[in-house]
């Protein structure tokens, strides 16, 4: 009970102006941005190596696009990581909107053509692309629950205190 009077009272507990409120966070969604973190950093120095490897092939609109969606798709994998993150840390519905939006919209359709341009590639990266998509619909799925959960509770919760005359 204290350390939540700490929290609350606490004027360093505030995002964008808008008091923090703390919630459980889940651990297998922990576990599974963990695991997509390293997966993530893999990938794309793998890619990366790929493509400087090729890049005397890559000197025509096909390169120049695949250069394109590399940046898009490395970009997109951080700011749905850190979605994530704040998602599983505290309730806030903008970042669940950044990560509803930015997964199927950008990072998708990046990483299937990054996927499909590299068909002929070593099997390295075809394990490691593999593991992405794996890994991102877990998190997606877990994310996913866990807000609706969270959401139900905390109307639960407000329902609970309506009844008892204290809101």
């Amino acid at each position: 009970m204290e350390v939540d009077m700490e929290i609350k009272s606490s004027n360093s507990y505030y995002y964008y102006g808008q008091p923090l409120i703390p919630q459980k966070s889940n651990l297998i969604l922990q576990m599974l941005l963990q695991a997509n973190a390293y997966v993530s950093i893999l990938w794309s120095v793998s890619y990366l190596l790929h493509l400087c490897f090729w890049s005397h092939l890559l000197w025509n609109y096909t390169g120049l696009a695949m250069l394109l969606a590399y940046v898009l798709a490395v970009g997109t994998e951080w700011l749905r990581l850190y979605a994530s993150y704040s998602i599983n840390l505290t309730t806030n519905a903008t970042t669940m909107w950044l990560f509803l939006t930015l997964t199927p919209c950008v990072l998708l359709p990046a990483l299937v053509y990054l996927r499909l341009a590299v068909v002929y590639a070593n099997l390295w990266l075809h394990l490691l692309s593999h593991a992405q998509f794996v890994l991102i619909g877990l998190e997606t799925l877990t994310a996913l629950i866990c807000h609706v959960c969270s959401l139900a509770r905390d109307k639960r919760n407000a329902n609970a205190l309506k009844s008892n005359g204290q809101l």
